[in-house]
């Protein structure tokens, strides 16, 4: 599970079990999801086949991401040596990309243990409750019809409520275009600035939704990777996030993704102690 999506209602992850369970909404209602992994085959319990479960199959997983060409690179890189034996290189996403920027929004201005709270909140507050009681991530219709002070109030999330009220009810009502954001036929610095038009998306949240396309053009910069690559490669030492971006230009069309490879490598077992189940 290389992205921290994974510790984010309504994901449940067990390690130990090797098995990936979330409700999730299909045909309007919350079902129980169990995901397992075979090779590179997904096995899906508690929902019958669907071009529904299919697309978000796809997203949550990026099946439709090749990475093969991040891949070779990797294999002249020695601390990326790891890369291609281990499958490392598509990122775990939100089932619809209403998640995904709402997830994005949760994560500004704020620490992992808030972000995995609010998130918490949200799903407990305001999702459609599954046959065994489980909660999934709130459908944009379900935050459109509540007020931004109750959505404040219930779920923590202090001045991001509005810009995550605006962009349900934008997707509700239909003045936001999202096939015409999303649409992949654009250049990735045209998609790139249509994400900018999304509530709460500034710079960093559009170079995260990009990657989750399989687009990773667009370093995300935040204060967690300013930290790494000047502990990383400046000796901590304090400098300009255009030289700290140099040191990924070599890498192309995959700067974010040999960042992300780097980071994950260093966390993985850090983020261990706060997984949900198999414990």
């Amino acid at each position: 599970m290389s992205h921290g999506w994974y510790l984010l209602a309504p994901c449940r992850w067990s390690r130990d079990e090797q098995t990936f369970r979330r409700a999730d909404v299909l045909g309007g209602k919350a079902v129980d999801l169990t995901i397992t992994f075979s090779g590179s085959a997904l096995r899906i319990a508690g929902a019958n086949d669907s071009k529904e479960l299919r697309a978000k199959m796809s997203r949550m997983f990026q099946l439709q991401v090749e990475t093969a060409e991040f891949v070779l690179l990797t294999r002249d890189s020695p601390s990326h040596a790891w890369v291609g034996e281990s499958g490392f290189g598509r990122l775990l996403c939100g089932a619809t990309l209403f998640e995904d920027v709402v997830k994005i929004i949760t994560t500004t201005n704020t620490m992992w243990r808030q972000t995995m709270r609010m998130c918490e909140l949200l799903c407990q507050a305001y999702g459609r409750r599954s046959p065994s009681g489980a909660a999934a991530f709130p459908e944009s219709e379900d935050i459109a019809r509540v007020s931004v002070d109750e959505l404040q109030e219930r779920c923590r999330l202090g001045y991001r409520a509005k810009s995550i009220h605006k962009l349900a009810r934008g997707i509700a009502d239909g003045s936001l275009d999202l096939a015409r954001i999303t649409d992949p036929a654009q250049s990735t610095e045209d998609l790139f600035a249509s994400y900018r038009e999304l509530p709460g998306i500034g710079p960093y949240g559009a170079a995260h939704l990009l990657a989750m396309d399989g687009r990773h053009d667009f370093i995300a910069v935040d204060t967690e990777f300013r930290r790494f690559v000047r502990e990383r490669y400046h000796r901590s030492r304090r400098v300009s996030d255009r030289t700290l971006l140099r040191r990924y230009a070599k890498w192309g069309r995959w700067k974010y993704l040999a960042y992300w490879s780097e980071l994950w490598k260093t966390v993985a077992e850090r983020l261990q102690p706060l997984e949900r189940g198999g414990k």
